[in-house]
C-alpha cells in the first residue's frame, strides 16, 4: 500500500480523528492527519492535539525502569519486596482456596506480565485503600494491590494486569523521586516531550481531542476521564499518560535508532533495546496474548514469526504496543523505522485487527524496505 492508498484507507474507516506519523533515522518520512478535534465536527484536526495513551504508557514506564537497570539501581531479578515490602507476603488463589505464595514476585515478572496480578478495580484491598482518608498516591495504592490474592504464583503464567503500575511504584522508590518527576527528568525533558504527562494543565486540557466510545456501531462522545487514574495524584505506569503524536514519535524514534535520540540523548543502550524486545513468555502463555507470531517481552509485543501475520512487508525486529483508545506504536531497530498512530476511541475492537496491521506493513512500503 502506498502513501495515497494509506490515507484513503484510513479515511474510509470514518474514524472521527486520526493522526499518523512515520520516522526513519530521526527524520519524518510521512504524516497524515484526518478528522476533527471536537465531537460536533466543526474544528479540523491540526496534528497538535492531545490523547490519552492508555496502555501505550507501558512502553514509557518500562524504558524508565530499564534506565535504572542500566545504572545498577534496580536488578531485573530482584524481588519486588526489596522495594515494596508488602509484596513479600503475597497469596494466590488456587481454585477455591487462598494459599501463601512460595515464589517471590520479581521485577522481571512485572516487565513480562507474569506477576499474577489482575486488572480488577474491585479487589477488596484496592477498594479499601481508595475509600480510606488520606494519601491515595501511587505508592500507597500499589501497596494495596499486594493485599488481595494473586491469580497464580508469580512467574508461572501470563496475565495482562496492574504489573506496570507496580513497576512505576518501584521506580518511585528506587529513584527517590515521584514517578512522574522521574519520567520528566529522564525521558520527557531530554527528548523535548513538552506535552506528555499524567495530569494535564488547564491549558493542555483545551488541546485534547474529543474522546469517544464505539457503541452499536456509532462513535459516541464521552468525557475525557481515564479510569486508570485511580485518584487525583495516582500516576499509573500502566495506562495513565497523555501525549501528542509529535512527542511520542521522538520516544519511539530513539528506540528505533538503538536507544539514541535525534538530539544525541542516550535513552537506552543498544543492548538494552535488544533486551527490551526479547520474548519472556512461553508458547502457552502467548496464546493468551492473542497476537499470532508475537511474543511478549519487557512491556512490548515482539515479533517472533512474521509469517503468522501473513505479511511480506515487516521484519522480525518489529516491536511495540498499543492503547485502549486505539493508539498504536511500532518500532524496528534493524531498519531504524518507527510509526505512531493516535485516535481516541474506547471499545474500538476492530482497529487492532483491521487498521493497525495495515499501518505497520505500509510503514515498510513507504520506507521502500519491503521485499
Amino acid at each position: 500500500m502506498h502513501t495515497n492508498d494509506l490515507a484513503g484507507f484510513i479515511r474510509s474507516k470514518n474514524i472521527p480523528a486520526s493522526d499518523l506519523i512515520i520516522y526513519h533515522e530521526h527524520k519524518e518520512l510521512y504524516r497524515f492527519t484526518c478528522g476533527f478535534k471536537d465531537g460536533e465536527k466543526s474544528i479540523p484536526l491540526q496534528g497538535s492535539e492531545l490523547y490519552n495513551l492508555y496502555s501505550a504508557s507501558k512502553i514509557i514506564t518500562c524504558v524508565g525502569a530499564l534506565r535504572l537497570v542500566e545504572r545498577g539501581i534496580i536488578g531485573i531479578d530482584d524481588p519486588v519486596a526489596k522495594y515494596i515490602p508488602e509484596f513479600g507476603h503475597l497469596t494466590y488463589r488456587s481454585r477455591d482456596e487462598v494459599k501463601p505464595c512460595t515464589k517471590a514476585m520479581t521485577i522481571r515478572h512485572l516487565f513480562a506480565m507474569r506477576g499474577g496480578l489482575s486488572y480488577d478495580f474491585n479487589m477488596p484491598s484496592l477498594k479499601s485503600a481508595l475509600s480510606a482518608d488520606g494519601d491515595k498516591g501511587t505508592l500507597t495504592l500499589v501497596r494495596a494491590l499486594a493485599g488481595s490474592p494473586l491469580l497464580f504464583e508469580p512467574g508461572t503464567d501470563f496475565t495482562y494486569s496492574f504489573c506496570h503500575d507496580v513497576l512505576g511504584a518501584v521506580i518511585e522508590v528506587a529513584s527517590g523521586k515521584s514517578f512522574g518527576r522521574y519520567l520528566k527528568d529522564n525521558i520527557f525533558d531530554p527528548l523535548g516531550m513538552t506535552d506528555t504527562g499524567f495530569f494535564p494543565t488547564k491549558e493542555q486540557e483545551k488541546k485534547f481531542t474529543t474522546q469517544y466510545r464505539l457503541e452499536n456501531g456509532e462513535f459516541n462522545p464521552i468525557p475525557l476521564s481515564n479510569v486508570y487514574r485511580l485518584s487525583n495524584n495516582y500516576e499509573s505506569g500502566g495506562a495513565g499518560l497523555f501525549s501528542r503524536i509529535d512527542d511520542y514519535i521522538k520516544f519511539a524514534d530513539a528506540l528505533a535508532n538503538h536507544g539514541t535520540a535525534y538530539n544525541g540523548y542516550q535513552l537506552l543502550r543498544p543492548e538494552t533495546v535488544e533486551l527490551m524486545r526479547s520474548n519472556q513468555n512461553d508458547r502457552e502463555s502467548l496464546i493468551k496474548l492473542g497476537k499470532p507470531g508475537y511474543g511478549y517481552a519487557f512491556g512490548v509485543r515482539t515479533m517472533l514469526d512474521k509469517d503468522k501475520q501473513n505479511s511480506d512487508a515487516m521484519t522480525d525486529c518489529e516491536f511495540g504496543w498499543d492503547g485502549a483508545a486505539g493508539t498504536y506504536v511500532a518500532i524496528d531497530p534493524a531498519n531504524r523505522l518507527s510509526v505512531v498512530y493516535m485516535q481516541h476511541i474506547l471499545g474500538h475492537g476492530w482497529v487492532y485487527s483491521d487498521v493497525h496491521p495495515v499501518i505497520r506493513d505500509t510503514m515498510y512500503y513507504i520506507a521502500g524496505i519491503c521485499k
